[in-house]
């Protein structure tokens, strides 16, 4: 659910706008092993609340910016 959550959040907030649509799957497969290997908290946050909080939102966002600004 949380991995869900982080994907959906990319997608509602724009992120994956500039994006072809071919690769919309490897931008997903590539930031949810970022969340994995590196911001596991952010994960582990979302599973234990069951909810998306103003906290980790804001670690999300940092991650999924700065992921998306690597993404070619």
């Amino acid at each position: 659910m949380e991995e869900q959550v982080c994907v959906i959040y990319a997608g509602v907030n724009g992120y994956l706008d500039p994006i072809p649509v071919n690769r919309v799957r490897a931008f997903e497969q590539g930031l949810l092993a970022l969340l994995r290997n590196q911001q596991a908290e952010i994960l582990e946050e979302i599973r234990k609340s069951g909810d998306l909080g103003d906290a980790t939102a804001g670690k999300l966002k940092s991650a999924v910016e700065a992921y998306a600004k690597t993404f070619a």
